[in-house]
């Protein structure tokens, strides 16, 4: 009789330990995000000739991000992102004065160009993986996907002959709604039972259509104006190493 009291107690006790294990486990966190943005592809490009060039420069992005397991090794993650990149403006000047000069003599034809910037943003959920390198270190890959907000930098481009100006192009800024996706990793190390650091290295793309952009155009020697209205085409493709600080809960 003692030796079944002894182990009910023994069996009870291995019990409560199991159970406060699994209520104090932490399975998920929310996350504080800073980072560097670095273009690839045609939003990099620089090629003139390239209809989809976007001459972007690196830029900085903002997440706010949170994940929970519902296994093990699996769980759910969502980012709400928000990036910025500027256009290279000098190096697209200086094309667009070669293109413009070919028929000039050399150096005759100069253009300046100031613009603002392209920013894409949104929310993106998806799933994410959760594997143990050492006690308190995670690798956790993911893959989301979402509706992103792609704004086209406004942009005046001014070109002149010698000190004549001739043409002034002023682009409207302009947004809209696309389709986007990151394919990223995590490495997560847990410092305490509520914070957590991470670092992050992720592939964010979206293609964006803006119709209906309104162009004007104003001739300095012909002494006309023109507003016209146009379509463009941008694909946005970045690569991204950020990290921050995590609340585990």
């Amino acid at each position: 009789m003692k030796k079944t009291i002894l182990l009910f107690a023994l069996n009870s006790l291995l019990l409560s330990n199991l159970f406060s294990q699994e209520k104090n486990e932490r399975k998920g966190y929310s996350s504080i995000i800073l980072g560097a943005s670095i273009p690839t592809g045609n939003f990099k490009s620089e090629n003139f000739y390239n209809n989809e060039a976007g001459y972007a420069n690196g830029g900085i992005l903002f997440d706010i991000a949170f994940a929970y397991n519902f296994h093990p090794k699996l769980g759910v993650k969502s980012i709400m992102r928000g990036q910025a990149n500027p256009l290279d403006a000098g190096t697209y000047a200086q094309d667009l004065a070669d293109f413009l000069g070919e028929d000039y003599a050399a150096g005759s034809t100069t253009v300046s160009v100031q613009s603002s910037v392209y920013s894409l943003g949104g929310m993106l959920v998806g799933l994410n993986g959760s594997f143990p390198i050492e006690k308190n270190i995670k690798f956790e890959p993911y893959a989301l996907i979402g509706l992103s907000t792609a704004t086209l930098p406004s942009m005046m481009v001014e070109s002149f002959y010698y000190q004549n100006k001739m043409n002034s192009i002023y682009q409207e800024q302009a947004t809209t709604n696309s389709f986007s996706y990151i394919i990223g990793a995590s490495a997560k190390l847990n410092l305490s039972e509520q914070i957590c650091l991470l670092l992050n290295l992720d592939y964010y793309a979206s293609k964006a259509e803006w119709n209906n952009v309104r162009v004007i155009t104003v001739g300095h020697v012909s002494r006309t104006t023109e507003v016209r209205n146009y379509r463009y085409e941008q694909k946005f493709s970045t690569i991204n190493l950020s990290g921050g600080v995590g609340f585990r809960f």
